[in-house]
């Protein structure tokens, strides 16, 4: 129990938490109207802009894309043949009606049969190459999303990576490797689609209305591409930082609900359904805020490249008026002149057309951009993940079949002293129990050990192969039984399958021979929802620790990883694991598992500890 000067302290820390946390959802929130909150925290607040930055995020991307050798440039070359192919159809197709206005005009019926065939098989053509155009697109963006997957799975689920970066500082790395990159992939292939011919088309249209309008033409239509574009780069800047915060919004809110479905139980018997449903509605609210905020902005952005777009044919009756009122065609019959007309229509429009086109993207630029932003905030984290890994490498030597802790001090992120100038020698056989407090530092000084954590100072030595680590919350896989008793599959360089025999007999020692009927077989495979279902949270432990019997290491590191279990089964399971001659560090609260270990280091909280036989 607290006395009176410990509870008004603990009363002041309450009211300071509180305040501070009100604080900052306040800024928060502020933030959002002019950055993401999440760019704030991660210091990626400046690097939204629709520029250089974009380029140098989409050079990274191009980096990685041309090291995955995923045929990408096969299928880019098969789209910009198809589009060529196409635009060939399609400016024969624009021909036509100059055609028809001749045939028409001069009755010659004789003609317009064999004119009206032609039209027929040109639009069935054209249609053709629309829609393998989009095909080749699509193939395209799933290629580019493959790559991109595997490099960023690659980097992301690896020894010392993963834990780095999905307990740091970058929010939602699940939602950008399954989500984001899967739309950044579809947007990119989708603008590629159609601006990878846009400046040989510009070209080519541009000398073809030359010849058909003079001068004027080309100058009156670059002049309102000019102005057009110059508008859009304004408008479209500041949306890219929402796309960001909406993302990030939209991956917050479906993590409740993937949390709410695992939980389901506790919450169920704490009763905390009314509570989870005002938080995921306070999660929706954000996401629909955010979505709003989008749609706000892309509205005059919309509205410009629609304006733009539609202003086009009006530009283009401006460049097919001007010589004929100059008299450049004062020659021609009606029918000619009608001719005349419609082909420098058609130049003059798809002209307008191509560069409405370049404009009409910016929506899809910026939306390529939040995607990029994120993707590539994640590529950082991971360098960055990189870099600490190797200072933890260096940090974290070789010992010989024995652990140790030299000058050792672990410091919390937040500058907290959990352990200070620790030394301890774990060698074989002489296991180790570790107590101490809530929050004194117990799982993090196994952190440490195990490589997850930096030291602040000092080093720690653990054998070549490392050291085998169990949480107090089992990780329970998708797969079957056999999958389960070997998993991860590969540990301390060797790569191992578990036998039906032996199989059993862990099953066995652990108290789980009954799981084999249960599960069907051996090699039945169950989702990770039914095996949660199946394994009760003690029998996930135990499955835990037939774990560390079928790969034997010399060491392993527990975590209060049979805390769900009578002292009867604890018993048990650490007779097992001294009769396979695995020496173990415990985090343990039960002074029933001391007759099983040689020491205790009890940690105090501060920093101190006390180092005991037993």
């Amino acid at each position: 129990m607290y006395d009176s000067e410990e509870f008004e302290l603990l009363a002041n820390s309450w009211r300071s938490d509180t305040r501070a946390s009100t604080r900052d959802n306040e800024e928060c929130a502020a933030q959002i109207d002019s950055d993401s909150c999440s760019s704030k925290k991660d210091g990626f607040g400046d690097h939204f802009a629709v520029g250089l930055t974009l380029l140098r995020r989409i050079r990274r991307i191009g980096r990685v894309l041309r090291a995955a050798r995923a045929r990408l440039g096969l299928w880019s070359a098969g789209l910009i043949a198809g589009k060529l192919a196409a635009e060939m159809v399609y400016y024969y197709a624009g021909m036509l009606p100059s055609e028809f206005y001749r045939v028409l005009g001069d009755r010659d019926s004789a003609a317009f049969g064999p004119l009206l065939a032609r039209c027929v098989a040109v639009v069935a053509v054209a249609g053709a190459c629309r829609a393998v155009l989009d095909y080749a697109s699509g193939v395209l963006g799933v290629a580019m999303r493959h790559a991109l997957t595997q490099n960023t799975q690659a980097r992301y689920l690896r020894r010392g990576r993963l834990y780095a970066v999905a307990s740091g500082r970058i929010d939602n790395p699940d939602q950008r490797i399954a989500q984001d990159i899967e739309r950044l992939a579809r947007s990119a292939a989708d603008v590629l689609s159609e601006l990878l011919l846009a400046p040989f088309l510009v070209a080519y249209y541009t000398v073809r209305c030359w010849t058909l309008a003079g001068v004027f033409g080309p100058v009156a239509i670059y002049a309102y591409f000019i102005v057009g574009a110059t508008a859009t780069q304004c408008v479209m800047a500041p949306i890219v930082r929402y796309v960001v915060a909406q993302e990030k919004a939209e991956g917050d809110f479906r993590f409740h609900h993937v949390r709410v479905r695992e939980c389901a139980e506790s919450i169920a018997f704490y009763g905390g359904e009314t509570a989870e449903r005002e938080r995921a509605n306070a999660a929706l609210t954000q996401v629909v805020d955010t979505q709003y905020r989008v749609l706000w902005r892309q509205l005059g952005l919309g509205l410009l490249t629609q304006v733009f777009s539609y202003m086009g044919s009006t530009v283009s009756y401006v460049v097919i008026a001007v010589p004929i009122f100059l008299g450049s065609y004062d020659g021609l019959s009606g029918a000619e002149l009608s001719s005349v007309i419609s082909r420098n229509a058609f130049v003059s429009l798809y002209l307008i057309y191509r560069f409405s086109v370049i404009i009409e993207q910016a929506k899809r630029v910026v939306e390529l951009a939040g995607y990029a932003a994120r993707v590539v905030q994640l590529w950082e984290e991971l360098d960055r993940a990189d870099a600490s890994t190797d200072a933890c490498d260096v940090a974290c030597a070789a010992a010989d079949n024995a652990i140790a802790a030299v000058e050792l001090s672990v410091i919390t992120p937040s500058g907290m002293v959990l352990v200070s100038n620790l030394n301890v020698h774990v060698s074989a056989g002489e296991s180790l129990v570790v107590t101490g407090p809530p929050g004194s530092g117990k799982t993090s000084l196994l952190r440490a050990f195990c490589g997850l954590w930096r030291p602040a100072r000092g080093e720690v030595r653990v054998p070549q192969a490392g050291v085998f680590f169990l949480p107090q919350a089992p990780y329970i896989a998708g797969g079957s039984l056999r999958e389960q008793l070997s998993y991860p599959g590969e540990w301390g360089g060797c790569t191992r399958s578990c036998s039906d025999t032996e199989a059993s007999r862990l099953l066995a020692i652990v108290g789980l021979a009954h799981i084999i009927r249960r599960a069907g077989n051996m090699d039945r495979l169950w989702s990770v929802q039914e095996w949660l279902q199946m394994l009760s949270p003690g029998e996930q432990q135990k499955l835990s620790i037939a774990r560390v019997l079928f790969w034997r290491p010399p060491f392993a590191a527990l975590d209060e990883a049979t805390s769900a279990l009578d002292a009867a089964a604890e018993a048990v399971l650490y007779r097992a694991l001294s009769y396979a001659t695995i020496t173990v560090i415990s985090v343990s609260h039960h002074d029933g598992l001391n007759a099983f270990h040689k020491r205790r280091l009890a940690l105090d909280g501060h920093g101190g500890f006390t180092l005991d036989s037993i």
